[in-house]
């Protein structure tokens, strides 16, 4: 049976005076920053200042259709283009799977009656049934801040901020983040080509390359492909008059490995050391790295091509046609 949550607004200095009262006061919060139970002068305090209800601040009961009241949420900074929130379930109702519906309910209320694009919300690095709800209900990790989350008697957690946006709840498809978008160099031009660090083609450009040198098991699913080379430590990518003709990218624990993950070359731009350009350049950051591996087809020159940029044959596997290089 599907089980239906909604949002009741809270009249705090009203008829769920008490009640909000009775809330705070009568359990603890885990991984929230103040954790243990309120006292009933704190509870009144917030609601007399209007911490409850104001420009800034709207709360509501969370309530279950067969259940009741559940929980309690707070929506908060919303003058800001980016609203907040802060999400409670009582204690009896934790653990009992009911965390994602409380956050999509939520997170349903916000884009249907506020004109924003993006909802955040933080949590304690160490909170992993919070995390994983979140992901759950379709948010993605946005930052990771260090020491960040103020612990009583204890050193500072770190924080994790996660979202959503608008498009994102619309579809029920998550905006994949680029991490590491950062340039490893310059974009330079060679022989009318212009190379490119972490500059990450669309996914039709990708399609056509790999498509074109008949990579075909990459391009059934353009999306993945796209969130693929997203993922990538680095990514090198050559264009000639703008067109995508090549692209190089490595995956890596940037300490002791990395793996030469793709390689490819638009077929009219073969033999014009192309190739040999995405190579150099994407392992350019990873000099310092013990471990250079990849792994190819049996094709006489890729041997050739790979042994000429320093790398050398680990072994032959027996009948496969698949060749295994390193460089120490």
């Amino acid at each position: 049976m599907t089980m239906s949550i909604s949002l009741s607004r809270l009249d705090p200095s009203g008829a769920d005076r008490q009640s909000l009262i009775n809330f705070f006061t009568s359990t603890t919060f885990p991984f929230h920053v103040h954790s243990e139970q309120w006292t009933v002068a704190k509870v009144e305090e917030l609601i007399d200042s209007g911490a409850f209800r104001n420009a800034e601040n709207e709360a509501f009961w969370l309530r279950h259709d067969t259940l009741g009241v559940i929980g309690y949420v707070r929506l908060e900074d919303l003058a800001d283009d980016t609203p907040m929130f802060d999400l409670r379930l009582a204690t009896e109702f934790r653990g009992r799977g009911l965390g994602v519906g409380c956050l999509r309910a939520v997170t349903d209320h916000v884009f249907m009656t506020m004109d924003v694009d993006r909802f955040e919300g933080h949590t304690r690095d160490d909170n992993v049934g919070m995390r994983s709800t979140l992901i759950r209900a379709g948010w993605s990790k946005e930052a990771h801040y260090r020491r960040a989350w103020p612990v009583k008697g204890q050193m500072a957690r770190d924080s994790v901020a996660y979202a959503i946006l608008r498009e994102e709840w619309k579809s029920g498809s998550s905006v994949d983040v680029h991490w590491h978008d950062l340039p490893m160099f310059t974009p330079q031009v060679g022989e009318d080509v212009n190379y490119t660090s972490n500059s990450v083609p669309e996914a039709t450009e990708l399609v056509d390359l790999y498509r074109s040198v008949g990579w075909t098991a990459y391009t059934q699913d353009p999306v993945s492909l796209h969130s693929s080379v997203l993922s990538s430590a680095h990514v090198v990518s050559a264009r000639h008059d703008g067109k995508l003709i090549g692209l190089a990218r490595v995956v890596s624990d940037f300490g002791s490995i990395v793996y030469l993950q793709d390689v490819l070359v638009h077929p009219e731009h073969h033999r014009r050391g192309v190739g040999r350009q995405l190579v150099t350049r994407a392992l350019m950051p990873f000099e310092g790295v013990r471990q250079k591996v990849l792994l190819t087809d049996a094709e006489p020159g890729q041997k050739q091509f790979y042994e000429s940029l320093g790398f050398s044959e680990a072994c032959a596997s027996a009948n496969s046609d698949i060749r295994a290089f390193v460089k120490l």
